[in-house]
């Protein structure tokens, strides 16, 4: 294999999520107590007994086609569901109910910020297996307990072509994938996305990393499966289709099985469930009741907010940080100090903690008290900042408890005329640097003024008096 060909990587994700039901996918269980009893929520159809008659869950569908038609699918009117022979003791009749041949959507796409197309070969539905609970931990058990309240758990599986090429464009998609997801208020709460990476370096075999949970995993997953695999190369060897397992905390894939083909799943009609046919104006009306989506949201809210296309595009692709700002904005907050406030200081603090916006409790209210003495000039940025850093990460003081409670707030009390007298006094050096032409000393004059002030002080202010003290 030429060494090209070892640089062409192609990655294809199949991304399993739970659909909003209050039932399970072909019986009345319910999918809403999380605390009840193991194998207390199931029936002779989720436990797959012999005789018993699935009915398909209408709500199910709906949030499929919705979902199909987010992702710029066609919509099947007719379609079916399969049996995937699968002999696992989690599935107690030996087969997943699923759909193969006719799945409810097809042939869809979501577009990269880079512009580049990924193609969606199929969005399907398919129920979940049972939970296996391994009582002293993954490895560690001689035996292995079945909890069948999972069984039967409605799933929309979302399966890409292999048009990703890096680990990085992986997990932009996953991204923008569960930002439209979040958009349509279809996903289970307090459930994550779970991906099965597939990736080869172009020519060769794939090998398939199963169940990855989150975008960073999944970026970790196939950044090293790709390095492990052009070293298998370039050490002479043939990668194989396998099937691979990821340990989220050493990073590394490690070998399961022999991959199946298709043809192992033995895919057959499920005799026991009709023909679905929707009906056009079916469609029709859960086409019109979409939510607005990321593109065209932040399109509105650069024309009625007046946001900078990048604070718009930013926060757009958070649909937990839309719904923040457009609580901000109807508490009469103003919107780009607002955006810019959350786009730059509340993702930075996040992203620096490795945390999503989900994960901390973050009040509209106390965003609206900060972004008031923003606007009038009571607090610096870099005291702002850190009145949010301490909301998230310390001690959950609000922003506004926390700049008072440590004097932070810029404040006309202050002498001063007397701190920039004594800082310019003390600071010969710069001030022959600036007279001689250099600006960035006054910046560094600046610097020690507010660091005097404790950033209490008008930064601009102390700029002009900075200047005319030097001129």
């Amino acid at each position: 294999m030429s060494e090209t060909n070892l640089d062409k990587v192609m990655i294809g994700l199949e991304i399993h999520a739970y659909l909003d039901t209050k039932s399970k996918l072909f019986c009345s269980c319910s999918t809403s107590d999380e605390t009840a009893e193991p194998n207390s929520l199931c029936c002779n159809i989720c436990l797959g007994h012999p005789g018993s008659k699935p009915v398909l869950n209408e709500k199910a569908v709906e949030l499929a086609v919705k979902i199909g038609l987010a992702l710029n699918c066609t919509i099947n009117k007719d379609f079916f569901f399969s049996r995937k022979t699968y002999f696992y003791p989690d599935m107690s009749m030996n087969y997943q109910i699923t759909q193969y041949e006719v799945p409810v959507a097809e042939k869809g796409f979501v577009i990269l910020s880079s512009g580049k197309k990924v193609r969606i070969k199929r969005a399907h539905i398919e129920w979940d297996p049972a939970a296996l609970v391994h009582p002293n931990g993954m490895g560690k058990s001689q035996y292995v307990l079945i909890d069948y309240n999972r069984s039967g758990f409605p799933l929309v599986e979302i399966v890409t072509q292999p048009d990703l090429e890096s680990p990085r464009e992986a997990r932009e998609f996953l991204n923008l994938l569960e930002n439209i997801l979040g958009y349509l208020n279809v996903l289970k709460p307090n459930t994550t996305m779970k991906s099965d990476c597939n990736i080869s370096i172009h020519g060769g075999n794939r090998a398939e990393i199963k169940n990855v949970s989150g975008f960073a995993a999944a970026e970790k997953a196939l950044t090293y499966e790709l390095a492990r695999q052009k070293k298998e190369v370039d050490s002479g060897k043939i990668i194989e289709q396998h099937t691979r397992a990821f340990n989220a905390d050493t990073g590394v894939t490690t070998m399961l099985r022999k991959k199946e083909t298709e043809d192992d799943y033995g895919y057959i009609f499920d005799p026991d469930l009709v023909k679905v046919s929707l009906e056009e104006q079916y469609i029709s009306k859960i086409k019109k009741e979409l939510p607005e989506l990321p593109e065209a949201k932040s399109k509105r809210y650069q024309v009625e907010y007046k946001l900078p296309e990048f604070d718009a595009v930013v926060l757009c692709g958070n649909f937990g940080l839309t719904k923040l700002f457009e609580e901000m904005v109807k508490q009469s907050a103003d919107s780009i100090i607002s955006a810019r406030l959350l786009t730059r200081e509340l993702l930075a603090v996040l992203n620096h903690d490795s945390l999503q916006l989900g994960d901390v409790k973050v009040s509209a209210g106390a965003l609206v008290e900060l972004v008031d003495l923003i606007k009038i000039g009571k607090v610096s940025d870099k005291n702002a900042k850190q009145s949010i850093i301490n909301y998230v990460s310390g001690d959950k003081t609000m922003p506004v408890g926390y700049l008072k409670k440590n004097d932070l707030l810029i404040s006309s009390d202050i002498n001063l005329e007397e701190i920039v007298s004594k800082v310019v006094a003390e600071n010969q050096k710069a001030v022959a640097d600036y007279k001689s032409g250099n600006e960035k000393s006054l910046n560094f004059l600046a610097g020690l003024v507010m660091r005097q002030t404790k950033g209490t002080a008008a930064p601009q202010k102390v700029q002009e008096m900075l200047r005319q003290k030097l001129s």
